[in-house]
């Protein structure tokens, strides 16, 4: 199940947000993040269990598989 949301701050606003995908585990998502993203484009990275993260009404689940 793909229940790890990542979203990645692209500044140090608040607002100023990326939604990455949806991932297996949270280590899968950084891990597609550091393979995807160069470092001066993330400023930090949040990975939390769907359950825990408020979402937009109409947030349209994108199920990233990562393989290592």
């Amino acid at each position: 199940m793909f229940e790890f949301v990542c979203v990645i701050y692209l500044s140090d606003n608040p607002a100023n947000t990326l939604y990455v995908g949806s991932f297996e585990t949270c280590a899968h998502a950084h891990s597609y993040v550091h393979e995807n993203f160069t470092k001066e484009e993330v400023n930090w990275i949040k990975c939390l269990h769907e359950d825990y993260i408020v979402l937009p009404k109409n947030f349209i689940k994108k199920e990233i598989k990562y393989e290592q």
